[in-house]
């Protein structure tokens, strides 16, 4: 933020060197950027925090600075010369929305003329990087840059009705603003309004229907106060940012109205040469009420770590408002208006320290004890999973947690998302305007600006948390995600990535992460292809994960130029297990293999086939193993081929052969009779 040292040292008694100015400024957490010179002073580029509104204007800074060069901060002189009519006879103010707007201040100005600034005038104002317009509108900018209160003049023979009314805007309502934007209203919007429409947006910006012209001879100037978060969601809305919303929106001093008011009216009135009407018209519905805090000095040398002064402590509050009140080993402050960052004691700790010199904090750190700690909650299984997916090759992104309105409503259609839409009140963007429900739309948007920049093989995962809304409550879920696409393999041996390679990766990770017995159902509902799109159930009908190619449609809406692979696993089915894979004894005795080779219908899915034969099976079967899938010439169209092959062992002897055939001929009897298959 840009000021004048000029400027500056006017609000000082005996004003220190520059030099010593700027080195204390950035000792106590003002850090001096840049020191430009300019004629016969200097323009500072000042890093003034977002929480420090009161230090966003020359006084504010010059308060700082007094009390960091151990000198004092003059009074601000105000009051002009007042004469003719009283003010409240001349316009009337209503606030409908006190809780919006605190305060509304109003003075009147007669006879003014629009002449130009003095040159002194308009070159501070252009060294803080303001163009300068006219005495009246130059008067209300520099009384913003000095005393950080934002006024607008308003031309008052254009405000109807001279009346002015704070409100939230109306539905349909329209304003053009003085940058000549036509603005569309909505009630979001604060606004003031004379008699008849909106003739400004509320702590953002003036209306061009009643802005100062060359035919103004009276002025209305408003000083007002307007609540910090209404003023920041409408400049944001509307894609606006000025000194006033700059200030209004990081919070402003309402005490600071009728002063601001005061002074910028004798300013006009001794420029342009109008006459200040007797009175304000002064609306404080909700006033301000002081808050007071006590320091403990006691508590703060051991917080700080050395000795600190009480009467010490007592000057540098005192000189930046706190009216301290020393009480033994006790400072009780009162919380000054502008001070809207102070609520606790604490603060006033970081006021003192700062000013002492953080380079007296002793650098020793104290010795604390503590406990070993241990990760709680999710995070053990979120560990688990991370390890589970670098281990089988996939690498980790992390992308937005929300989603666009198009993302979100795909996600619906999926058979495995967190809840309801749950959509943000104030988005940043249009592209993030819900909380994701789903982690693929993310991983999907990733996948493509890989693929985009010639990537020619992917294999992503990302483990994060999915959001929704089950009625009024928000839902939180972890879930892992994962995209394949592309080839593998070395440059000899490459193979397209297939639907069997995203199953058995699935798979594994589903063994690694302790999850339930799991089943594999064909999908045919959501953006996943019916031929290779599966969800993933849990015993009663639970689904835990999809899985499958995305369909053309939908790799389509993504800009997706070749086939990609996902899948989706809700963490929550593993989250309550306690039991996780363990190592059991090698088998001593050989095993025996026999294959079995089904011809079935293809509406059989392999899930079904393979779950079926295993329930049917022998108790010697201990696992089975897909060998073939057949399906084209030599059967009918709507016939497959699949080859099981059954792995037989006995835990305490060696089988016969015989043994295993007769096994194999009973499982064929039961599974003709439990799916109408035949065996080839």
């Amino acid at each position: 933020m840009r000021f004048d040292l000029s400027w500056l040292d006017e609000q000082l008694v005996d004003a220190p060197p520059a030099d010593v100015v700027a080195e204390r400024l950035t000792a106590c957490g003002f850090n001096v950027e840049l020191r430009e010179p300019d004629a016969a002073t200097e323009v500072w580029d000042v890093e003034v925090t977002t929480n420090r509104p009161d230090a966003m204007n020359h006084r504010g800074l010059a308060r700082e600075a007094a009390v960091a060069t151990g000198t004092l901060l003059k009074p601000i002189e105000n009051g002009p010369s007042e004469e003719g009519e009283q003010a409240a006879n001349l316009v009337s103010v209503e606030i409908e929305v006190p809780e919006l707007c605190s305060r509304y201040v109003a003075r009147v100005v007669r006879n003014a003329r629009l002449v130009e600034s003095p040159a002194w005038l308009a070159e501070r104002l252009e060294r803080c990087g303001v163009r300068p317009l006219n005495a009246i509108v130059d008067a209300t900018n520099y009384v913003l840059l000095e005393l950080g209160q934002p006024l607008h003049a308003f031309d008052l023979a254009r405000v109807a009705g001279r009346r002015i009314v704070v409100r939230r805007a109306r539905e349909g309502e329209t304003l053009t603003t003085l940058d000549g934007e036509r603005r569309d209203l909505d009630p979001s919007l604060l606004v003031i309004a004379d008699a008849e429409r909106p003739v400004a947006l509320a702590g953002i910006m003036g209306g061009a229907d009643s802005e100062i012209g060359d035919e103004t001879v009276d002025v209305l100037l408003e000083s007002a106060h307007f609540d910090a978060l209404t003023v920041r969601r409408g400049a944001r809305k509307l894609g606006m940012h000025t000194e006033a919303s700059h200030r209004f929106e990081r919070g402003a001093d309402p005490e600071m109205a009728t002063t601001a008011v005061d002074v910028a009216a004798a300013m006009i009135a001794r420029l342009a040469g109008g006459t200040v009407c007797r009175g304000r018209v002064d609306i404080y519905p909700k006033p301000w009420r002081p808050r007071t805090l006590e320091v403990s000095m006691p508590r703060l040398s051991a917080f700080t770590g050395l000795e600190i002064d009480p009467a010490e402590a007592h000057r540098i509050l005192d000189g930046l408002g706190f009216e301290p009140s020393l009480d033994a080993d006790r400072v009780r402050c009162t919380v000054p208006s502008f001070r809207v960052d102070v609520e606790r004691a604490e603060d006033l700790y970081e006021e003192v320290i700062r000013h002492v010199g953080y380079d007296a904090v002793p650098s020793q750190l104290p010795v604390l004890a503590t406990d070993p700690g241990r990760r709680c909650g999710s995070w053990p299984l979120v560990d688990r999973a991370r390890d589970a997916a670098v281990s089988v090759g996939l690498t980790e992104v992390v992308t937005y947690a929300f989603s666009s309105a198009e993302e979100d409503e795909a996600a619906a259609r999926l058979p495995l998302i967190a809840g309801g839409s749950l959509p943000l009140a104030n988005p940043l963007t249009q592209t993030q305007t819900a909380m994701r429900r789903s982690l693929l739309p993310g991983l999907l948007t990733a996948a493509r600006a890989n693929l985009n920049q010639g990537e020619t093989s992917l294999a992503l995962f990302e483990e994060g948390r999915v959001f929704g809304a089950d009625g009024q409550a928000p839902v939180e879920k972890e879930h892992l995600a994962i995209v394949l696409a592309g080839s593998f393999g070395n440059w000899q041996d490459r193979a397209t990535t297939s639907f069997t390679d995203l199953k058995g990766l699935v798979d594994g990770l589903i063994e690694r992460l302790a999850f339930p017995a799991v089943s594999w159902v064909r999908d045919r509902d959501s953006w996943l292809e019916d031929a290779e799109g599966a969800v993933l159930t849990a015993a009663g009908g639970e689904v835990v994960g999809v899985a499958g190619l995305v369909s053309r449609t939908a790799a389509k809406w993504w800009d997706l130029r070749q086939p990609v692979y996902v899948a989706e696993l809700d963490l929550s089915a593993a989250m309550d297990r306690s039991e996780r894979p363990r190592f059991t004894e090698l088998p001593r005795f050989p095993a025996i293999t026999a294959d079995m080779t089904v011809e079935h219908r293809a509406e059989l899915a392999y899930g079904e086939l393979l779950r079926t034969a295993t329930e049917l099976a022998s108790p010697l079967v201990v696992s089975w193993e897909l060998v073939a899938r057949y399906s084209g010439e030599g059967l009918d169209p709507d016939m497959v081929r699949t080859t099981l092959r059954a792995v037989y062992r006995h835990p305490e002897r060696s089988l016969l052969q015989e043994e295993v055939n007769a096994e194999q001929e009973a499982l064929r009897s039961r599974l003709a009779a439990a799916l109408d298959v035949r065996f080839a």
